[in-house]
C-alpha cells in the first residue's frame, strides 16, 4: 500500500447522473510541530546558561526569553540580585507592531519569570533589565545597575 490514500468525490455529470473521480490525498496530516525560540543578544554579553539561555554583563542582571509557539505564551526570566540594596527589576522592552520602548516595573528580586500571553505575543521583540534601588517615581543617579545585554526574539 502507499502512502497516498484513495478517496471517492461523488461528481454530478450533465446527464443527471453521478460518476465517482478518483482523487489522491495524504493518508493523514502529521500534526504541526511545536515551535520554541530562544531571544539572543546580537551586541554580545555573558551566556550564563539555563533554559532558555540567560545573558548578562559583569555589573547586570541576567535576562533570557523563550517562546512557546505551541501554548502561544513567551517568558521573559531574569534575576540575578538578591541584595537588599535593590529594591525592584525594570524590564525595557520592544512588542510587536509598536514604535519605542515600553517599561515595565517588577517589584520583587531574585530571580523572575514575566509571562506575555496572546494576543500580542507573536512578533519581533527586544529585551533589557537592570535592578534599581530608591524610590519607583524617578531612580536617580547611581540607584540602578547597568542594563542587562539587549536580547532579541523572533516570535513566530
Amino acid at each position: 500500500m502507499t502512502a497516498a490514500a484513495f478517496l471517492l468525490v461523488s461528481v454530478a455529470s450533465t446527464g443527471g447522473t453521478a460518476t465517482a473521480a478518483e482523487v489522491r490525498g495524504p493518508a493523514s496530516v502529521p500534526a504541526t510541530q511545536c515551535t520554541y525560540r530562544d531571544a539572543f543578544p546580537p551586541g554580545g554579553g555573558t551566556n550564563t546558561g539555563g533554559i532558555p539561555n540567560r545573558y548578562q554583563y559583569s555589573n547586570s542582571p541576567y535576562a533570557g526569553a523563550r517562546f512557546d509557539g505551541c501554548a502561544d505564551t513567551l517568558q521573559i526570566y531574569y534575576g540575578g540580585f538578591s541584595n537588599p540594596r535593590y529594591a525592584y527589576y525594570e524590564i525595557a522592552y520592544t512588542y510587536p507592531s509598536q514604535l519605542g520602548w515600553y517599561r515595565w516595573v517588577d517589584r520583587g528580586m531574585g530571580r523572575r519569570v514575566w509571562s506575555v500571553r496572546p494576543p500580542i505575543t507573536r512578533g519581533d521583540w527586544n529585551f533589557k533589565v537592570r535592578a534599581c534601588a530608591n524610590t519607583f517615581d524617578s531612580p536617580g543617579p547611581g540607584t540602578c545597575t547597568a542594563w542587562s545585554p539587549q536580547l532579541f526574539l523572533h516570535a513566530v
